[in-house]
């Protein structure tokens, strides 16, 4: 019956029942395969929701996965990290939207013969060919001394550093291990009003520490190769490898946490500072407070008192 709506009434029907679908994928085992039938999500594509056999339709001839990347909002996935190299070269990466979304895709294991892929998690299987993987494998080689320096420097927040596939503007990104929290994952199980937050589940996956994957082509990652191999105990590296994860973390949907982010302000407000041409321990003007002449009126109002009581009687 329901392949048999039109399109203009499919809207309609979409709108009051899609969360229901999507419970129903989550929930429904034996019906699993139908209800993926009917899920529909915005894409890479173009403004228009797409099924999911649309989207498999459209897949390059060598493409084997069905991408997707989750957020709170489409202007936020489209600027994703995760998401740059993919969509220029021509990939299409669904768009979840919505708070069950993820959820939902997490639990299906794949639609027509091929498996959905959280592209903001740590494997990650791009089709190359044999000029891109040659290429990718003398980034590996030329970076690892970065990426071993790194992964050592960070060691308390990450498991690793690595050459990222995935990344074409941005210098950084933190990905999630296979069965971690992604950081759209992370926003929803903090913002539950119902879970609370001695939660033993919830403590294992916000201690979990992501993969930092570097662009091989960013010239901050490069001017960091070139400077841990003249020097790798310049004092300004540290700083700059805390400042380049937490905006990895920010980039990458995660909050940061245990006062790192007043750690990173302090780091933000000092390069402002530097930008600026003030010395970057420049001290705010100090505050002239009068503490004795304050002291001497508090004294002379408790002196004053017992005297207006007894002008009265």
């Amino acid at each position: 019956m329901l392949k048999k709506i039109p399109d203009d009434e499919y809207e309609h029907f979409w709108k009051e029942y899609s969360t229901n679908i999507k419970l129903g994928v989550m929930e429904d085992p034996s019906n699993r395969s139908r209800l993926a039938k009917l899920l529909r999500f915005h894409s890479s594509r173009g403004a228009e929701m797409t099924f999911l056999s649309e989207y498999v339709e459209r897949m390059k001839p060598q493409q084997s996965h069905i991408y997707y990347i989750a957020g709170s909002s489409r202007a936020e996935v489209e600027r994703s990290p995760f998401a740059e190299r993919l969509v220029r070269a021509g990939y299409e990466v669904l768009y979840l939207t919505e708070a069950v979304d993820e959820y939902c895709l997490s639990s299906l294991p794949e639609y027509d013969g091929h498996k959905f892929q959280n592209i903001a998690k740590e494997i990650f299987d791009l089709d190359e060919n044999e000029r891109q993987q040659s290429a990718h494998e003398a980034a590996r080689t030329r970076l690892e001394p970065l990426t071993r320096w790194l992964g050592d420097k960070l060691g308390a927040w990450i498991t690793r550093a690595a050459v990222s596939r995935r990344l074409a503007r941005s210098p950084a990104a933190l990905v999630a291990t296979v069965f971690g929290w992604t950081g759209n994952m992370e926003r929803l199980a903090l913002s539950n009003a119902h879970q609370k937050a001695d939660d033993a589940q919830r403590k294992h996956h916000l201690s979990q520490k992501k993969m930092l994957e570097i662009n091989p082509r960013h010239p901050v990652i490069l001017e960091l190769l070139r400077r841990v191999q003249e020097d790798p105990e310049e004092p300004a590296l540290l700083r700059a490898a805390h400042t380049l994860y937490r905006t990895a973390a920010l980039r990458s949907g995660y909050m940061l946490q245990e006062g790192q982010a007043v750690e990173f302000a302090e780091t933000v407000e000092t390069m402002l500072q530097t930008s600026l041409g003030l010395p970057p321990d420049a001290a705010p003007e100090e505050e002239d407070f009068d503490v004795d002449a304050d002291a001497d009126a508090d004294a002379d109002a408790a002196e004053a008192e017992p005297a207006d009581e007894h002008d009265e009687l």
